[in-house]
């Protein structure tokens, strides 16, 4: 893991046993994107308190708790973290963006370079504006 200088920028997974884990870390790979990956609530509130990340996906489960996401957008609305959750374009039941207040919007699988290589970006130019205002 790279010491917490080098995490100014860095996207935070929160991964509650997701199969979809390698694929992700591949395709940040592929944009060279810094990965942090917490597999409990301690460890992920832990780094985004020392070092906020510009990008979290929640990962694993589709209904995340408010009392969670709640924490997360606490410390997103001080430092600009995009929060999206990951879901799947055949759930049975679609998350309705009413359901998850706070988080920003879904990553749907089946995942896509594009799609994720745009939401990196946009993420991290929202917590750089942030930042610098």
């Amino acid at each position: 893991m790279a010491p917490m200088e080098q995490l100014q920028n860095y996207i935070l997974i929160f991964d509650q046993g997701s199969d979809d884990l390698p694929l992700i870390e591949s395709l940040l790979g592929h944009l060279r994107c810094p990965l942090v990956i917490a597999s409990s609530l301690e460890q992920a509130i832990a780094r985004a308190s020392q070092a906020p990340p510009y990008l979290l996906i929640l990962a694993g489960q589709h209904e995340w708790s408010r009392s969670i996401v709640h924490q997360f957008r606490s410390l997103a609305d001080t430092c600009g973290i995009t929060i999206v959750a990951l879901t799947d374009v055949h759930a049975p039941s679609w998350p309705r963006q009413e359901d998850n207040p706070g988080v920003d919007g879904f990553l749907v699988k089946p995942l896509n370079g594009d799609i994720l290589s745009s939401l990196v970006q946009s993420a991290w130019v929202r917590q750089n504006y942030c930042s610098s205002h």
